[in-house]
């Protein structure tokens, strides 16, 4: 009996893994084209709520061209910090996902002086508009 409940149990953990390697990218960041020179409206602070998780929450996107860096900031939980790995400025837009891409953004200038796209986040999908900010 205790056999087959180990078993059991084994078979289920096994059932319930990733097919893939833990290192392998959720989402790569197209980077095969040549990008055109990046917008300067997109460097700076930009702050906006995102909701791909149980509770809404501000965020901060820190926009820097050269060198092309992004950060997200989350003020709400302690002003932690990620430096996106993977970064893409191509005029107006801009495209930034983590090392294995289960967190990205996509989305470009809108003519409204904000940046608005798509966040994911954990298989989540949501629109996200930022604003321009002061404290990045």
């Amino acid at each position: 009996m205790r056999a087959i409940l180990i078993l059991t149990t084994l078979l289920g953990l096994t059932a319930c893994g990733r097919n893939e390697a833990p290192d392998e990218p959720l989402y790569v960041i197209d980077q095969s084209a040549p990008a055109a020179a990046p917008d300067p409206g997109l460097e700076g602070c930009w702050s906006g709520v995102i909701t791909t998780s149980v509770e809404p929450r501000r965020i901060l996107l820190d926009v820097s061209l050269d060198p092309a860096r992004v950060r997200l900031i989350s003020p709400g939980q302690g002003g932690g910090a990620i430096a996106f790995e993977q970064v893409r400025l191509d005029g107006p837009r801009l495209a930034a996902a983590t090392r294995l891409g289960a967190f990205r953004f996509d989305g470009a200038l809108d003519g409204d002086g904000r940046l608005a796209g798509e966040v994911i986040q954990g298989g989540l999908v949501d629109n996200l508009s930022l604003e321009p900010a002061e404290g990045c």
